[in-house]
């Protein structure tokens, strides 16, 4: 056999073994739409001397997966602003670490079909801009997709305007 030829298939059964086991660490993430919100915000959350797991989070998503969120507009008033996951690590990783983000859950109410999930989750964030601790609070809109094997994100969409009232049925206990 020709060398290159066995050396690529070396080195393919490598890259899929590193595959498989970078993804099995993380299965407990995906089991079921609480571990999966759970991660989702547990991933980009953490004090400012504290390193994201970007592989995590790649794992939550669909490969064709979206991110939006709702910001303000000078022209227009509010716009929708569209990112896949892996922008959203280009643009935000780190700064997530350098303001020391903790994003926590507050509440959620969640409708399922079939393969189809559907979850509002209320958040609260914590994060230093300056030396001045900072507070916001918002909504996310979290769509799900299970294969019957794991849960996957399809969808993240947010509006964090902390001007907004919360409706008491989004605020919890």
């Amino acid at each position: 056999m020709n060398q290159n030829y066995c050396m690529k298939k070396i080195f393919v059964v490598i890259a899929c073994l590193f595959s498989y086991f970078a993804h099995a660490q993380y299965q407990q993430d995906v089991v079921s739409e609480d571990a999966i919100i759970k991660a989702l915000y547990d991933v980009i959350s953490g004090p400012s001397t504290q390193n994201r797991d970007w592989d995590r989070f790649r794992n939550l998503f669909t490969k064709e997966a979206r991110m939006m969120t709702v910001a303000i507009h000078k022209d227009s008033g509010k716009v929708v602003r569209t990112i896949t996951p892996e922008q959203y690590i280009e643009r935000n990783g780190k700064r997530l670490q350098e303001i020391g983000f903790i994003e926590s859950e507050l509440n959620r109410i969640t409708e399922s079909y079939g393969a189809v999930t559907h979850a509002f989750s209320t958040y609260k964030s914590d994060y230093t801009v300056n030396g001045t601790p900072m507070k916001a609070q918002g909504i996310n809109s979290i769509q799900l997709f299970n294969d019957g094997k794991r849960f996957y994100i399809v969808s993240v969409y947010w509006d964090g305007d902390s001007k907004l009232i919360m409706p008491k049925k989004y605020q919890g206990q």
